[in-house]
């Protein structure tokens, strides 16, 4: 009888959810598949996620075509190898019955199927588990390892018509020579961001008692209800009780039934719909910890146990440690004697990620060199020389891209990443970049390198104008790479208060919201910036920010303002920003818009501002994501006319302290009573010392710190921030 109310329980969700359903479907056959989910938090929590393993930028790509996209990681076939040992066929024989199903170790020692495949713990009794039941590599059945399970240490049901589950402690071993810890388990989490409609599902099974199976193609999750998912994949009988993933192997339900569904209406092309519900991992974690209160100490201890492998296995993940200092590639320079602040205890101790090797102990990135011979020597760290043909000689500071484009490469003007709202203007000989002269009457000059960061600096593509320099123009700003940290060494850019217009941040057009597309630029080879690939792996601490900021250059004519806006969504104007530093530092965000809104330019003509500004780098306290140094502080330069000439303000502003913390889900971070940016009112020459960069003589004295307005500086010449007037005091 409950068979029968189950069934038809699922007949009307079926027939309730046609209409959803079919919308999903044609979203996905259009390869619309992202805009399925009705619930924006999710979709950007799951992108949090999800998006790290993707091989495809996650805004899509215009050459990608079909309802889904079949691009996946390597990492996809190793992980799911790793987590198809946990899946297990179940098979449970009593003196009058024999059934069988499918289940999965959810622990080290608890192991979870449905309540309709173990209803009780006296099945449980007569209950077998068997792993590595499957074909190898050579299509040869493995050896298998049974298990009894020992309901009399650990059993909790869930009714079939209820969330329909059965978590019970596997018991000892009776067959076979593999080890329980061995198999590993399927962490099971209540976090939002493990599923999205529309997204692909995966189940690894056991139909019809067969080896174990994996269904991975026509697959799609179509609807949700607060306690199951509906999702179109093949199963057969014996699937129940089977683990459902996403692509990332994160366990989003239990299967639970399958029902064939025939619908002219509900189905576009007429065809069969075999319309399947699992039970959501969510509701079943949930309904676990409320019912542990009434469990034994050691049942409860067992089952939290379980239940936080989750939460650990997220924290121990790699390339989520930021690691601790360490010698950065290219010196950085010596440290005036400003407050500094201290590296997090727990991130300091970090060890060194995984990922780094004994052979390539830095994770140092592609080098390349020029030989004399006129060979590029291009180090991975496997070398490879390119020597051009009829002796062609590349400039002692060209790149691979210069040498590539001496031996008759031309220029790459197509943009690589897709944008449905967002759009660079990729003709960039239109970009006259930052203007020297802009302030009337007075020369604010792009800062003078010093002789170890010109060593560094990312040249452009052999066939750019003034390739070996580097300089990179946008509208109304400009800027350098360093090649191997990745980043600009700085940006400069001219704001005018008297054209300036804001523009919406998500269509690109006059107005105001929020939304991010980025770009790469393809005058530099991708090698010298950091692109999405990092940011979606570390969006857990940074978020990508911007160093010119998205307004600062958003003047003059409609056009040319959102010519501008979109210029600094370039990744060459991106930095990591831990996500509390780029969403709180208001005096950092908000320096030249307060010299601008606060009428402080009245005497200056045309309102206008120089700004320069970029990452400071610190070996002794950096941190480091992998293979990428993370800057500690950001400097400032603010720059305009007043009625006595040139005034300067510098600031640094610090987000060392910040680093400790970690989001759950990429979304705006909850508010904090106190959050510890510290923000300094420097002297100039304090910002120059520690970049190796020199502003020049104009900027040196035109700083405001030394006028008697400003508090006693001594030694430090650093004042504290507490107020926005402490800018231009």
């Amino acid at each position: 009888m409950m068979k029968v109310a189950t069934e038809q329980r699922i007949d009307k969700l079926i027939t309730e959810s046609a209409d959803e359903r079919k919308r999903v479907r044609r979203l996905v056959a259009s390869g619309r598949w992202r805009d399925a989910e009705p619930d924006a938090d999710r979709s950007r929590a799951f992108a949090a996620r999800g998006v790290k393993r993707s091989v495809v930028p996650a805004a899509g790509a215009e050459a990608i075509v079909g309802s889904t996209i079949d691009y996946q990681p390597v990492s996809f076939l190793t992980e799911g190898a790793t987590v198809r040992r946990a899946v297990a066929y179940v098979e449970i024989n009593t003196p009058v019955s024999h059934a069988s199903g499918s289940g999965f170790l959810m622990g080290e020692d608890l192991f979870i199927t449905n309540q309709h495949v173990i209803a009780d713990a006296a099945a449980a009794h007569s209950a077998v588990l068997i792993f590595d039941r499957e074909m190898d590599e050579r299509g040869q059945p493995r050896a298998t390892t049974t298990f009894r399970l020992d309901p009399d240490a650990f059993a909790l049901f869930s009714p079939e018509d209820d969330l329909d589950y059965a978590v019970i402690a596997v018991g000892s071993r009776i067959a076979g020579s593999a080890m329980l810890d061995e198999m590993g388990w399927c962490a099971l989490s209540d976090t939002p961001d493990r599923h999205v409609i529309g997204m692909p599902v995966n189940i690894i099974q056991h139909p019809n008692g067969w080896p174990k199976t994996v269904a991975l193609r026509n697959n799609t999750l179509t609807y949700r209800t607060d306690r199951a998912l509906l999702y179109e994949t093949d199963t057969e009988p014996g699937s129940s009780g089977s683990p459902v993933f996403s692509d990332g192997w994160d366990v989003v339900a239990l299967h639970h039934y399958g029902s064939p569904f025939l619908s002219a209406a509900d189905t576009p092309d007429a065809a069969r719909t075999v319309v399947n519900e699992g039970v959501r991992i969510s509701a079943i974690v949930r309904d676990l910890k409320a019912r542990s209160s009434a469990l034994s100490a050691a049942q409860a201890q067992r089952l939290m146990a379980a239940l936080a492998l989750a939460d650990s296995q997220a924290a121990a993940a790699g390339g989520h440690q930021l690691g601790p200092p360490r010698p950065g590639r290219g010196a950085s320079p010596p440290t005036e004697n400003l407050p500094l602040p201290t590296a997090p205890h727990a991130a300091n101790s970090a060890p060194v990620p995984a990922c780094m090797s004994s052979a390539n102990p830095q994770g140092a990135s592609a080098m390349n060199a020029t030989n004399p011979d006129g060979s590029v020597t291009v180090t991975v760290p496997l070398e490879i020389t390119v020597r051009l043909a009829s002796g062609a000689v590349p400039p002692a500071a060209a790149s691979v891209g210069a040498a590539l484009a001496a031996a008759g490469a031309g220029p790459v003007r197509t943009l690589t990443r897709a944008s449905e709202a967002v759009k660079v203007d990729a003709d960039y000989d239109n970009r006259r970049g930052y203007d020297e002269a802009f302030i009337p009457g007075n020369v604010v000059a792009l800062p003078v390198m010093a002789a170890s960061l010109r060593r560094e600096i990312a040249p452009l593509r052999g066939n750019e104008a003034g390739a070996a320099s580097g300089l990179l123009r946008y509208e109304h700003f400009s800027l350098v790479l360093h090649k191997t940290r990745r980043m600009a060494i700085f940006t400069a850019t001219n704001i005018d208060g008297a054209t300036y217009l804001s523009v919406d941040r998500q269509s690109g057009q006059v107005g105001d919201s929020e939304g991010e597309k980025w770009f790469k630029d393809t005058r530099v080879s991708d090698a010298y910036t950091l692109n999405q690939d990092f940011y979606s792996g570390w969006s857990d601490y940074f978020d990508r920010g911007h160093l010119t900021r998205r307004t600062d250059p958003t003047w003059g004519t409609a056009a040319e303002a959102e010519r501008a806006n979109a210029d600094t969504f370039h990744f060459a104007n991106c930095s990591p920003q831990h996500f509390r530093f780029n969403q709180t530092a208001k005096f950092w965000q908000g320096a030249e818009r307060f010299v601008l809104e606060n009428g402080l330019l009245a005497s200056e003509s045309g309102k206008r501002i120089c700004v320069i500004q970029g990452p400071i780098f610190n070996d002794t306290i950096d941190l480091w994501a992998d293979d990428v140094q993370i800057p500690s502080s950001f400097f400032k330069v603010v720059v305009w006319r007043g009625a006595a000439g040139l005034k300067a303000v510098g600031m640094i502003v610090d987000q060392l302290a910040l680093m400790s913390e970690t989001r759950k889900a990429l979304k705006p971070p909850a508010q904090l009573a106190s959050v510890d940016v510290s923000q300094w009112r420097v002297a100039i020459p304090v910002i120059e010392q520690r970049t190796g960069l020199d502003f020049g003589d104009a900027v040196r004295g035109a700083d405001t710190i030394a006028s008697s307005t400003q508090p006693n500086v001594g030694a430090e010449r650093a004042v504290l921030m507490r107020d926005m007037a402490d800018l231009l005091r």
